[in-house]
């Protein structure tokens, strides 16, 4: 049996959630190990767009990146029932 699709919803927006706040944990402390032995920040700017005021660090990309990927997976896994 499947799932409504808004429990669907709300499971993987926690999930999500959820994950990019352990990702932000290792994140801070993979940057506080870093720029305490003397190399660059993690938070440092990577992706500039000026004229619409973005500017995204490697920590932001993997940030993101880790809340839409453990979002998407949750969801697929939802809808195929689970395991």
């Amino acid at each position: 049996m499947t799932r409504p699709w808004w429990a669907r919803l709300l499971v993987s927006l926690g999930t999500g959630a959820a994950f990019a706040v352990l990702v932000a944990i290792v994140l801070v402390v993979v940057d506080l190990y870093l720029t305490g032995h003397g190399h660059r920040s993690i938070r440092a700017p990577l992706l500039t767009w000026a004229a619409l005021g973005v500017h995204l660090s490697l920590a932001d990309v993997v940030f993101l990146g880790a809340a839409v990927l453990g979002t998407v997976l949750t969801w697929r896994s939802t809808t195929r029932g689970g395991a």
